[in-house]
């Protein structure tokens, strides 16, 4: 059956529930809602019906529901006292005057997550008053779970809240200038600091984040929450959207503080490339890649484009392909002199680059693009191609010359017939984020956040299996030699073994705070996690499953890169443009040092 039908259907079920009870109704509530969106808000309003028909009938209040944005005028809305946003926001002049009108005669508004979304683009002044005068301008990604801090439980909506929850899988939206700044606005909820760093895209590093709010010039709730199908799994925080439908409104002023401050980082942003024993690291803040020299261990410091974000090495023909954020650009490095060669110009926002090193293809995807930009390492050239998704994530089995992209968005894996260009699609499930090949058994491996496993695919055949891991698996890396196959989980703060025979669960193993990157030395069978939290480096025995060493690693440690000739580990960190040297011989004494970038 057709999944909007079922929607309707749904709706209409819920609706007659809501509207057949005998006893007055307390008030009216009329919800809007799009099912054009994206799949994560749609699962979020599908959701919210199911939430609000049944609050209805026990808080006794009448529950309206409609995607007819067109209803947004005077004469529909005067019938409401509370009138709800679910997954958008009127676009149109006259729905957002009639809805202006309506609040300055007295109506009643709850906005959750993107219907408070604002920016240079929107062009509603009044809103963006009513809002509390913050505008959007960043947030982080994927959708992950936070520990949320209740700001004041006098108010009505947060006085039957504990003073601190975590609050499911959602896309947290940092404003500037914080909300809280204005003296009108008072604070309910806000994302506690203990979760900085957010993110394994975007993250949000420091700051203030205001989570629920309302400008006491109006009657008014934001909730920065309503991202996926995971927000009505807390009955903590059911009965905060519970309350605050039932009552809206106060008064407060509050104290300033610093905005929310955030960076865009990939796990991709350390390589070494095995043909010289030279490691590569990207160095934003400077424009500029760190080069360290596997055998005197000297440092250098090549220019590139502006915000350079990732990395790929093709160790056959000693090229370094470094994808630049800020200026639409990959940098092409010659690795036997370390000089640039080439600036390509490859759209707005390159985030990953992934080379095969056979075909001497370079691919790359953009943030905001659902087509990929493929370069020819013999000339630079570029062509376009189109494959339906923004990729995440790209691997490559230079065996078989396929590519694979995943998409946090999608429902599935696409495939790249590197001869072809040919697409098609093999349905792995939704939120997915780290992926790896093993190219001697031709599997490919994913991790699977939202449903907390990895699906395993065996390319020759497309059949998939799912092996359940730890709580929101991040990152996947491969020992192709031992056949092994680990899983990072940045909830469970622990790593799932695999054996990629059977696709058992060979072990579980705990490690730090939040790790979201890991790095196999395919040698001596070592494994590196990086945890962010706990601002340290796991290393695990890849024989016995057992953790040997933890290594300080600076502040925030990302993404690993391991240079197996030289046994030793390099790990980039969120703080600053630094990287920190593990030697692999010497780790159950924990020693590490920093390596300074210079020019």
């Amino acid at each position: 059956m057709n999944r909007y039908l079922v929607f309707i259907l749904l709706f209409a079920a819920l609706h007659f529930a809501t509207a057949a009870s005998d006893q007055q109704p307390r008030f009216q509530v009329l919800a809007f809602y799009s099912t054009s969106v994206s799949l994560d808000h749609v699962q979020f309003a599908e959701d919210a019906l199911k939430f609000f028909g049944a609050l209805a009938a026990t808080d006794n209040f009448r529950f309206d529901a409609t995607t007819h944005w067109e209803d947004m005028n005077e004469e529909h809305l005067k019938a409401y006292q509370v009138v709800i946003w679910l997954n958008y926001f009127p676009t149109n002049t006259e729905q957002r005057r009639a809805f202006q009108r309506y609040i300055e005669a007295g109506g009643t508004w709850l906005g959750f997550h993107v219907a408070g979304y604002n920016d240079k683009d929107t062009n509603w002044p009044w809103f963006v008053d009513f809002l509390g005068g913050g505008v959007f301008h960043m947030n982080n990604w994927p959708p992950l779970p936070a520990r949320l801090v209740v700001d004041d439980r006098t108010h009505p909506v947060t006085r039957n809240l504990p003073d601190a929850y975590v609050s499911p899988a959602n896309e947290w939206y940092g404003w500037k200038p914080s909300p809280r700044l204005n003296k009108n606005v008072r604070v309910l909820v806000t994302l506690d600091p203990s979760n900085y760093p957010l993110g394994l895209k975007n993250v949000l590093a420091s700051g203030d984040l205001p989570v629920v709010w309302t400008n006491t010039k109006y009657k008014m709730i934001y909730m920065n929450i309503g991202h996926g199908d995971k927000i009505f799994t807390s009955a903590i925080q059911n009965r905060l959207i519970g309350d605050a439908t039932n009552w809206l409104g106060t008064i407060s002023t509050q104290a300033e503080v610093p905005a929310a401050a955030g960076v865009e980082i990939s796990a991709n942003a350390v390589v070494v490339n095995a043909r010289t024993n030279k490691v590569y690291a990207v160095s934003p803040r400077s424009s500029a890649i760190t080069v360290v020299d596997g055998g005197d261990h000297s440092t250098a410091m090549v220019k590139v484009g502006s915000e350079p974000k990732t990395i790929a090495v093709n160790p056959l023909t000693n090229r370094i392909y470094v994808g630049n954020s800020g200026d639409g650009t990959v940098t092409v490095i010659e690795g036997a002199t370390d000089t640039v060669v080439a600036t390509v110009k490859v759209g707005d926002f390159p985030y990953v680059v992934a080379v095969n090193p056979v075909t001497n293809k370079v691919y790359v995807s953009k943030i905001f693009s659902n087509s990929l930009t493929v370069i020819d390492g013999a000339t630079n050239g570029t062509t376009p191609l189109e494959v339906g998704v923004q990729a995440d994530a790209i691997a490559v089995n230079p065996v078989t010359n396929k590519i694979y992209l995943t998409s946090y968005q999608a429902e599935n894996v696409t495939v790249i017939d590197g001869a072809t260009d040919n697409v098609t699609r093999v349905t792995a499930g939704t939120h997915l984020w780290g992926m790896a090949v093993n190219p001697v058994t031709d599997k490919v491996y994913l991790a699977n956040i939202g449903r907390s496993n990895i699906t395993v695919i065996n390319a020759a055949t497309n059949a998939i299996t799912a092996v359940d891991t730890g709580n929101m698996p991040c990152a996947v890396a491969v020992d192709p030699g031992a056949n092994k196959v680990y899983a990072v989980n940045y909830a469970s703060d622990s790593v799932t073994v695999i054996d990629g025979a059977n696709n058992s669960v060979i072990a579980t193993v705990n490690v730090g705070v939040r790790p979201q990157a890991i790095a196999i030395d395919t040698v001596t069978h070592t494994v590196y996690v990086a945890n962010t939290h706990s601002n340290n480096v796991t290393v695990i025995d890849g024989t016995s499953y057992s953790v040997t060493a933890m290594v300080n690693a600076g502040n925030g440690p990302y993404a690993i890169a391991v240079d197996t000739a030289a046994n030793r580990a390099f790990v980039t960190n969120i703080a600053e443009d630094s990287l920190t040297v593990i030697d692999g011989t010497t780790t159950r004494r924990g020693t590490s040092a920093p390596i300074p970038a210079k020019e």
